[in-house]
């Protein structure tokens, strides 16, 4: 490892995205849950041991919420109360909905309202595919760069000045273009460190750095960091291209749900019709 310079993608950038990863899939758990009641209870019995309160109110009332927290895990339905479980039940009988169907559709299901779904439009539904079509570019970007690219960033340790370099030279960042290379070097055309940012120290060492191979060895380290911190990007991105083409199906399957209502169109015609009523009128 160099005095002078070292890999601005070190390993410690790999590791922040692995927690970071991490920490997305016990968010998603959470909202999953849409709470932590049964994370606090393994806790509690993991240090305490009684899992039930003595009171029979407070027992009733934690059953029904272990019984709404496996409802929202098992099918993904949002229900607020026990009541609500019921309505969601009365619902599905009522027109004969089955729980795969209501499972698949739980994006969009409240049901703590008279009725539960709630479709969404085409609206979200083209703007779903025009996120999916952007996820889908920035990883197959991410993805080339991280097989492809064969300059990394390196940093000086002194003046804090980043680069980038593929072992053979290296080129500035920021503000007006300026590059060091074995040429510069031994033809002393130099850019001036003014222009750089770099001590005369260091751009000496820049110099020797290149052809006795310790820039070249320096570049290599920090493109293997620089691969996996691209490879945990590209997991990210495909995790939220995942979550959006989910969210476009289970939309699609809401709206064919809705079809299959009875008297739908006509509730859609007649508020239309209502609405048409309501505006004012303009005279020519």
């Amino acid at each position: 490892m160099s005095a002078i310079w070292g890999a601005a993608i070190s390993p410690l950038v790999t590791y922040v995205l692995s927690i970071l990863g991490l920490a997305m899939v016990a968010v998603y758990a959470i909202f999953r849950l849409n709470s932590t009641q049964i994370i606090r209870e393994k806790v509690w019995s993991a240090f305490v041991g009684d899992k039930d309160f003595n009171d029979e109110k407070l027992q009733s009332f934690a059953h029904d919420q272990l019984d709404l927290t496996r409802f929202r895990v098992v099918y993904g339905v949002q229900a607020r109360s026990v009541a609500d479980l019921h309505r969601l039940l009365s619902w599905m009988e009522r027109y004969r909905f089955t729980p795969i169907e209501v499972k698949r559709a739980r994006r969009w299901i409240d049901p703590s309202r008279d009725e539960p779904l709630n479709a969404p439009g085409k609206r979200y539904l083209v703007t779903c595919l025009v996120a999916l079509a952007v996820i889908i570019a920035g990883f197959s970007y991410v993805s080339n760069k991280a097989t492809a690219s064969r300059t990394t960033m390196i940093t000086m340790r002194v003046s804090k000045t980043w680069m980038w370099s593929d072992g053979t030279s290296v080129e500035g960042i920021w503000g007006k273009p300026w590059r060091i290379d074995a040429q510069s070097c031994a033809n002393h055309t130099l850019p001036d460190t003014s222009l750089t940012g770099l001590t005369s120290t260091e751009t000496t060492a820049i110099c020797n750095g290149i052809p006795n191979g310790e820039l070249r060895t320096t570049v290599k380290e920090g493109l293997t960091y620089q691969r996996w911190s691209l490879a945990a990007i590209s997991f990210l991105i495909l995790f939220a291209g995942i979550g959006v083409g989910v969210s476009a199906h289970v939309g699609l399957l809401a709206k064919g749900l809705a079809r299959r209502l009875p008297q739908a169109g006509q509730r859609q015609t007649n508020y239309r019709r209502s609405q048409r009523k309501q505006a004012p009128r303009t005279t020519g």
